[in-house]
């Protein structure tokens, strides 16, 4: 049971990243057409995808503190 959850949670956790990366691109596009410079581009996709893999962990410690 303990070896199934785990499972569960890793594939999970993999998702949520893959799912940060599309959003990171996706971001990155957009500012690569608004902003037309890759340097500002890329330095946004980054700040993106940091602050969503920061927030994803301080929930997931969040919520195994409960």
């Amino acid at each position: 049971m303990f070896l199934d959850n785990l499972i569960v949670k890793i594939s999970a956790l993999v998702g949520m990243f893959v799912g940060i990366e599309l959003i990171a691109i996706a971001i990155f596009t957009v500012s690569v057409i608004y902003f037309r410079s890759p340097v500002v581009a890329g330095v946004i996709g980054n700040l993106s995808s940091l602050g969503m893999v920061l927030g994803l962990i301080l929930v997931s410690v969040k919520m195994e503190m409960r």
